[in-house]
C-alpha cells in the first residue's frame, strides 16, 4: 500500500477490502495506535498502520502550513489597507490645509 494512493469510494452496501487504502482511512486513531503497539509481529497490518499514521500527520502538517500562510496573507492585506487609509487621510488633510489659507 502506498500512502499517496487515492481512494475510490466504495459501494454503500459493501465494506472496503481489508488492508486497502480505504480500509485504513476508516480506522480511528485509537485503532491505529493499538495496531502499532502490537509491533512488527503483525506484519503488513503494522506497516499499514504506520503508513496511515504518517499520511495523517503529513496531511495535518500541510493544513497547518496552509493556515499559517493564509494568516500571513490576511495580515499583510490588512496592513496594506491600513497604510492606504492613512495615506488618504494625510492627503485629504494636506489638501484641506492648503485650501484653508
Amino acid at each position: 500500500m502506498d500512502v499517496n494512493d487515492t481512494v475510490k469510494p466504495h459501494d454503500s452496501g459493501a465494506a472496503p477490502e481489508p488492508y486497502s487504502a480505504e480500509w485504513w482511512q476508516e480506522r480511528s486513531a485509537t485503532e491505529l495506535r493499538d495496531i502499532i503497539k502490537h509491533g512488527f509481529r503483525l506484519g503488513a497490518a503494522y506497516d499499514g498502520a504506520v503508513a496511515e499514521t504518517e499520511r495523517r500527520a503529513r496531511e495535518a502538517t500541510r493544513r497547518m502550513r496552509d493556515q499559517a500562510l493564509d494568516d500571513r496573507r490576511r495580515k499583510a492585506r490588512n496592513r496594506l489597507i491600513t497604510l492606504a487609509l492613512a495615506l488618504v487621510a494625510f492627503a485629504v488633510s494636506g489638501t484641506w490645509l492648503l485650501w484653508a489659507r
